[in-house]
């Protein structure tokens, strides 16, 4: 049987290069905006993660799905996250010693996104 992994993930954005400034800001994202396509811009979060593009489109993701990011300091991302034009939802919440904790944020596009982190 194979793995099922995910491959790759659009995230709406009303400004492609706004939210290139912002994922390559805060996260250190690659993100290629001369894609070939219009209105389509390709990211790559880390060499082992997962990668995705950003779908120009008035669409928000507002909580229907919500897209985690792994950082090392919740606390940390989240000032990165403000001084970028983001802003914190909700502050780091512990999920349990075994889940670690999370936090929510809205991009500059204001997709409702989270971060997790197992300290």
């Amino acid at each position: 049987m194979k793995n099922h992994k995910i491959v790759h993930m659009e995230i709406p954005a009303d400004d492609i290069i706004k939210a290139k400034e912002f994922y390559e800001k805060v996260f250190d994202w690659k993100v290629n905006v001369e894609t070939g396509y219009d209105e389509y811009a390709f990211f790559k979060d880390a060499d082992d993660g997962i990668g995705g593009a950003f779908q120009k489109s008035d669409k928000k993701l507002s909580g229907e799905m919500i897209l985690y990011i792994e950082v090392d300091d919740i606390p940390a991302a989240l000032d990165e996250i403000e001084k970028a034009g983001g802003k914190n939802v909700q502050e780091k919440t512990k999920i349990s010693d075994e889940h670690g904790h999370y936090a929510l944020f809205n991009d500059t596009c204001n997709n409702l996104m989270g971060l997790w982190s197992k300290n």
